[in-house]
């Protein structure tokens, strides 16, 4: 068992602390582990916020990182909650396979997506839940359990986006998605209003996964690119790997400039959006159409010491323009800036807390200075206010006031005290919410 002191510090780089950190190597290991009060388990810490950190002690999965099983006919593959999604890829593309719902980054464990209960591009069933067969989970009382829609149901229902609190994630039993190449048709469209959106939002029939860029809004204004892509049945002779590159020193100071100054971002759109709209390639590999920010392991470092945050919520389609016009006049009388805007469509059905509803997922990237206080106030009012379903595996700023307005936000902390009795597991997030 290897013990750490180091400092630690989220993905969004705005929480620093000082947590005991251990990485047990077997079962036997974690289930001394669980004698201690007051501990999270953690994957890759990839979390943009705090629901995976803990002050007092934290546990990593890293050791637990091996394939149990795969079935190369069928699909079904068994995995190590540490595994991380960028070494696993490699491994099923080759045999034809993919993973059937994918977050926007390959540096996350199999054990955090399904805590998080992850979602993607995918036009539909864009929960990992979908696909989870089983999950085998380490309780509170050590035991070793099986969970499926079949047997423990109620565990599994409340693991899956149970944010880690219902015990230790071991294994997860997957279904993945055949496929026939590692490439993808793709298209972009260029849209200038919200009328033009929504007539391309509901042009999808033909393609597997969309998400749109927004470049800009107002009351009159939405403008952005709209990805549409599909699986390719293209076969090149060339193998499947990933570069694992760091962020270079000149790519850093260009970027910090961008963040900082909102006149040079509006540049970087400009020539971004011309460019893509023109010169993109139709047929893209799976690095390029899921894991553009991948490009650089660690982009987050393009923030500064402060970081940065982000939020992201359902906003029904009836309400959309409504709702953006809202945040339009707040980032101008604030003369505040998102750094990053993006839009999926969004339908989807989900228990508790995890992330769900019907019209249009949006989110928001920004930096972290002076004006956080009255970002995190304007985003717990408006929520509140519209009852909008907030992603709260990325959240940092929700407050338990605007949580309590979720139909099952007591039920679930109801379950949750039943299986994790005194909370010994917790979370800034936990604490936060007040589960």
């Amino acid at each position: 068992m290897f013990f750490s002191g180091k400092k630690f510090n989220n993905w969004g780089r705005n929480i620093h602390i000082n947590p005991k950190k251990i990485s047990p190597k077997t079962h036997t290991e974690l289930k001394k582990i669980i004698n201690n009060k007051n501990f999270i388990v953690h994957g890759n810490q990839r979390s943009y916020g705090d629901a995976c950190l803990n002050k007092n002690m934290m546990i990593s999965m890293s050791n637990f990182d091996q394939i149990r099983y795969f079935n190369k006919k069928s699909g079904i593959i068994e995995i190590e909650s540490g595994m991380l999604l960028k070494d696993l890829l490699p491994i099923i593309i080759k045999e034809g396979w993919f993973v059937p719902v994918t977050p926007g980054t390959k540096y996350v464990s199999f054990g955090g997506m399904v805590a998080n209960n992850v979602h993607g591009k995918n036009i539909q069933k864009n929960h990992i839940g979908h696909f989870i067969k089983e999950i085998t989970l380490l309780n509170l009382k050590k035991k070793i359990l099986k969970c499926s829609k079949k047997k423990n149901k109620k565990i599994f229902t409340l693991t899956i986006g149970g944010f880690g609190l219902t015990g230790i994630i071991l294994t997860v039993k997957l279904q993945l998605k055949k496929i026939s190449s590692f490439y993808l048709h793709q298209k972009i469209t260029e849209f200038n209003t919200f009328k033009e959106f929504y007539s391309i939002s509901k042009k999808v029939s033909n393609y597997n996964y969309s998400v749109s860029w927004i470049d800009s809004f107002s009351h009159n204004k939405f403008r952005g690119l709209n990805y549409l892509s599909k699986h390719s049945n293209t076969k090149k002779e060339e193998d499947f790997f990933f570069n694992d590159r760091k962020i270079d020193p000149i790519s850093l100071f260009i970027s910090r400039l961008i963040v900082k100054n909102y006149f040079l971002l509006r540049i970087f759109n400009f020539i971004y959006r011309n460019y893509k709209k023109h010169f993109y390639n139709k047929l893209s590999d799976i690095n390029e159409i899921f894991y553009p920010q991948d490009y650089f392991t660690n982009w987050n470092r393009s923030y500064s010491k402060e970081g940065f945050f982000q939020i992201q919520f359902v906003i029904p389609e009836n309400k959309f323009k409504k709702i953006l016009t809202e945040i339009s006049y707040f980032f101008k009388k604030t003369r505040t800036f998102s750094t990053f805007v993006v839009v999926k469509k969004f339908s989807e059905r989900g228990r508790y807390l995890n992330y769900s509803g019907t019209g249009y997922s949006i989110s928001f990237d920004f930096k972290i200075d002076n004006k956080f206080k009255a970002i995190k106030l304007f985003f717990n009012e408006l929520t509140k206010k519209y009852n909008l379903r907030v992603n709260f595996s990325k959240d940092l700023i929700i407050n338990k006031s605007s949580a309590l307005n979720y139909p099952e936000f007591k039920l679930f902390k109801k379950e949750i005290s039943l299986l994790n009795r005194k909370k010994k597991i917790n979370s800034f997030l936990s604490e936060r919410l007040g589960i």
